[in-house]
Parts: C-alpha cells; sequence; structure tokens
C-alpha cells in the first residue's frame, strides 16, 4: 500500500476536533456534520483517491460519507488506484454531545476489492484476542455457554472471571440474562461497540469477548482493527429490525481481504484513547494507528498548534 499513514492520523485528528466542539451541547446533527466535513476536506488533501464502500451516510441520515463517494487529490486521476474506505466520523454520536465516554473518530483503508460492503444497517459480532484465537475456534452460532467453557479453556481463567462487552440495548436482553446465568461478568457499555473489540486484544482491558449486534460499518472497520491486532472477528448481516439478513457467518477475512489500515482518534476520554484536549496554545488529541502487514501499532499524541507540548496538567 501506498505510504498514507501519517496522512490518515491527520483524517480522523481533524474529525475529532472538529465533533469536540460540539461534547455535552445536545446536538447529534451540528456534532455529526462539522466531523464529516472536517474528514472529507482532510480527505482530498491526501495525495491518493479512495472510495467510500461503507460508512453511515444515507443509510444514518447523516450528511455522509456515502458509499461509492471518492475523494483525495488523485479522485478524477485516470490509471491511479483506487484504496477503499470505510469510515465513520463519529462512533459514538450520542457520548459526544452527552459528555459521555468512549466516543472517537475512525477510519479504515484497504486495497481495491478488499472491503466488504452490505447495505443492511447491522452485523451481529463475537470478537476476541490473539490468545483466545491460537488455542481454539470459537463460532457464532453456538451456544454461549458453549462458547464461555472454550473461553474459560483457553485462557485457563474461572467462568467467574471472564469479561463479556455487550452494548446496553433491549436487542441484548435474553443475552444479559443468559451470560448472567452462566456466572460470567459482564460490561455493559451505552456505544462504540468497536473500541469493545479492540479491548479483547489488549491484556490490561480485562475483557474477554465482545458479543451482540451493533452497526454494520462498525463492523467493517472492527474488522480492520482487529486483522492490525493478530484478534478474530465473526459477523451475522442483519437488518434494521435485527432480524438475519444473511445466513452466513463471515470472518476476517470476508470483510478484509488482503492488507489494511486503521487510524482511530478520541474524541471524548475512553478505556482505549483519551478525548481531545484543548490549551491556551492549541487542542491536544491522542490517536492508534495500526498495519496489518506489519502487525505495527502506534499510540499517537499530537500537540495542533504548539511549538512544544503543554504540561500534561494543562
Amino acid at each position: 500500500m501506498i505510504d498514507i499513514s501519517l496522512g490518515l492520523v491527520r483524517v480522523t485528528e481533524a474529525a475529532a476536533i472538529a465533533a469536540s466542539a460540539w461534547i455535552g451541547r445536545g446536538d447529534k446533527e451540528s456534532a455529526d456534520k462539522a466531523a464529516t466535513q472536517a474528514m472529507r476536506e482532510r480527505l482530498n488533501q491526501m495525495d491518493f483517491s479512495g472510495k467510500v464502500v461503507i460508512g453511515e451516510g444515507k443509510k444514518d441520515n447523516s450528511f455522509g460519507l456515502y458509499g461509492g463517494e471518492v475523494l483525495g487529490k488523485f479522485a478524477k486521476t485516470k490509471n491511479v488506484p483506487v484504496y477503499e474506505l470505510a469510515v465513520d466520523p463519529i462512533d459514538g454520536t450520542r457520548p459526544t454531545v452527552t459528555s459521555g465516554p468512549e466516543a472517537m473518530s475512525v477510519i479504515a483503508v484497504g486495497e481495491q476489492g478488499s472491503l466488504f460492503s452490505t447495505a443492511e444497517f447491522y452485523m451481529n459480532k463475537l470478537a476476541y484476542g490473539p490468545e483466545i484465537a491460537r488455542k481454539t475456534e470459537l463460532h457464532l452460532n453456538e451456544p454461549l455457554k458453549q462458547t464461555i467453557e472454550r473461553v474459560s479453556k483457553a485462557t485457563g481463567k474461572a467462568v467467574s472471571k471472564i469479561m463479556v462487552c455487550i452494548l446496553d440495548r433491549p436487542r441484548h436482553e435474553k443475552a444479559v440474562a443468559e451470560l448472567r446465568s452462566i456466572g460470567v461478568r459482564i460490561k455493559l457499555i451505552q456505544d462504540c461497540d468497536i473500541s469493545g473489540a479492540i479491548a479483547c486484544c489488549l491484556p490490561q482491558s480485562g475483557i474477554d469477548l465482545l458479543y451482540g449486534i451493533g452497526g454494520a460499518p462498525e463492523g467493517v472497520i472492527t474488522a480492520c482493527a482487529m486483522k492490525c491486532l493478530r484478534g478474530a472477528l465473526q459477523v451475522q448481516v442483519m437488518t434494521k429490525e435485527c432480524k438475519i439478513a444473511d445466513p452466513k457467518i463471515y470472518s476476517i477475512n470476508d470483510l478484509v481481504r488482503g492488507h489494511c489500515i486503521f487510524s482511530a482518534t478520541g474524541i471524548t476520554n475512553g478505556s482505549l484513547l483519551r478525548g481531545v484536549r484543548f490549551t491556551s496554545t492549541g487542542p491536544v488529541t491522542y490517536s492508534v494507528f495500526m498495519r496489518s502487514e506489519s502487525g505495527t501499532i502506534r499510540w499517537i499524541t499530537a500537540y495542533h498548534g504548539n511549538l512544544m507540548p503543554p504540561s500534561e496538567s494543562a
């Protein structure tokens, strides 16, 4: 892949800074518009051609970025490789405008023909980290009790020590009740299942699994992050009514073929990234950048408009 690494970090930084102006202001539409415009403008400044294959856009009545939209300085140049984009200018619009946790701006990029696309709204997801993936194979359509038993054996943890992350939604009431009957610990999150899945790959997070139905664009973006982290993800495409749209169980390699790169910048404070901070000399952002080809993970603190880093207590 061409060297667009730092450019992608700048894309998520720009979107996060724009969104951060709307933290706690209760206006989801304005926050989404600001982040989307900032992401689009920054992508159009990059020396590449990128096509959005999956994002919120029309499906979520947002301001884009829409499937099929082509961006970058070389967008109209013939015989130039067209990279595929999976985007979410704000993963967590609600926590952004309510000053909640975990909101971030995210983008994933793959080679032409590599990223999965669907017109459906949701995916049912099962994500887990590299340690479990090395020792056992889980199956999304297996009973949860059997899945937990496999995780317990792979990790050496007692069932009571296993932590499952799941979105706190009415559609998950049955799954939550079943998990509680099995005896695992549960981390209920309000939004942002991308960071929940990534946490499965970070031993210090204490999270072993992410399970449940979340957004389809987030599923493809998550697949890119999990491929970089050597974790595992299985999904099943669901309708907006949370009915099965496609019986096939898709793996990471179905969702992203070949190499990919992933960038995320925190908007509000979360377990993965700190949110945007404003100092007297400019904003400070916290990002993570990953490449599947090398398995490299970079944690990036950027001081925008600063001649020198401000004090961390600022």
